[in-house]
């Protein structure tokens, strides 16, 4: 199929238009000229409309190239001259790699669609640049997760099978192992859930009630707490406001949130979640803790696979893989809300989970 440009069909629009507006003219100087001299007609008959038919016509068809051969050659230049930019931006933009997003295409110098176009173009590939960026991150931490537990567990029965040995020697080797495995198990759960937050994002108004998915967090997690010696209190307060959302995925956010807090705080520490129904158009979740704080740069502890880098004590929170606070706050904004850190009342850190009332329409 021949190539339709944008140049090509201004220029025939600017024909068919002028061509229009010429018939138009001459469909409307006859009308004027028919029906305004009713007088002349009667005394001359049709000789009069004949010879005011082809002096119309003969202006016509004088006028009709004229006219035509001008809104060509104007169309012609006009559309030459609106293109180049948008013809250099085509070039750029072919010449653009998945290496090179960063590479802008030339803005036009005129303040018009074409270069809102270009601009929000630029956007586009400096949010895809990032994108691509931090993909290419995730897939090397992610290697090096699963690379290091298989290299372990490979080095280990490699010195086993050197030389004969006993049955708690045997034993012990397969302790490291499954220790290994697990931690594999774990690094791998939680990838699947880090891509299934996305496609299991609420489409559907639920109404989930947030407490109910803190109490079953917190029953969930006491048997843990209790093992890390750390006391676990959940809301004092049932709040029976509803959020729109997956039930399922809102309590993986907060179970990842609680353990995250279990794991950070020392021996005989504490841990406390709370339910704050009082803003208007959302529901809080809040999980205290009377840990070490956060450092510096809170906003590392969301970086998948990067354990405990935004602690104020990194050596009290090295358990884990680091895809806990992650996927957190990916559900949380799937939901369209946010996960946030900061300092807790405790003296600990306070993570605080947003999520949208539930809205019935």
């Amino acid at each position: 199929m021949a190539r339709y440009s944008i140049r090509n069909r201004f220029v025939v629009s600017s024909l068919a238009s002028t061509l229009l507006g010429l018939v138009l003219f001459a469909a409307g100087s006859f009308a004027v000229v028919w029906l305004g001299d009713a007088d002349a007609d009667i005394r001359a008959g049709d000789s009069f409309r004949g010879e005011a038919a082809e002096m119309i016509f003969g202006a016509m068809a004088v006028a009709a190239p004229l006219a035509l051969g001008a809104a060509l050659v104007t169309a012609a230049v006009l559309s030459r001259r609106s293109t180049r930019s948008l013809a250099c931006a085509i070039a750029a933009a072919r010449e653009t790699t998945a290496h090179d997003l960063r590479r802008n295409l030339p803005v036009p110098a005129r303040d018009d669609e074409l270069r809102e176009l270009v601009i929000a173009l630029n956007e586009l590939f400096v949010r895809l640049d990032d994108g691509f960026g931090a993909l290419a991150r995730f897939a090397a931490d992610a290697s090096h997760e699963l690379r290091t537990p298989l290299a372990v567990m490979a080095t280990e029965l490699e010195v086993a099978l050197r030389h004969p040995r006993p049955i708690d020697e045997w034993e012990a080797t397969g302790r490291v192992n499954l220790d290994e495995l697990r931690r594999m198990s774990a690094v791998v759960e939680g990838l699947l859930t880090l891509a299934r937050v996305g496609s299991d994002a609420p489409t559907s108004h639920a109404a989930v009630p947030l407490t109910e998915c803190v109490d079953a967090v917190v029953a969930q997690l006491a048997d843990a707490a209790e093992r890390a010696e750390v006391s676990l209190a959940g809301p004092i307060d049932e709040a029976a406001d509803c959020v729109d959302g997956n039930p399922v995925l809102l309590e993986t956010a907060i179970r990842n949130l609680v353990e995250n807090a279990i794991a950070a705080v020392a021996r005989h520490g504490s841990v406390r979640v709370s339910v704050d129904a009082s803003a208007p158009d959302d529901v809080l979740v809040q999980v205290d803790d009377d840990g070490p704080g956060l450092g510096a740069n809170p906003e590392a502890l969301f970086a998948p696979f990067l354990r405990g880098s935004g602690r104020a004590d990194t050596a009290a929170h090295t358990t884990g893989v680091g895809l806990g606070l992650a996927i957190a706050r990916r559900i949380a904004r799937a939901h369209g809300g946010q996960l946030h850190a900061g300092a807790s009342p405790l003296g600990g850190a306070r993570f605080t989970l947003t999520i949208p009332r539930f809205r019935r329409t």
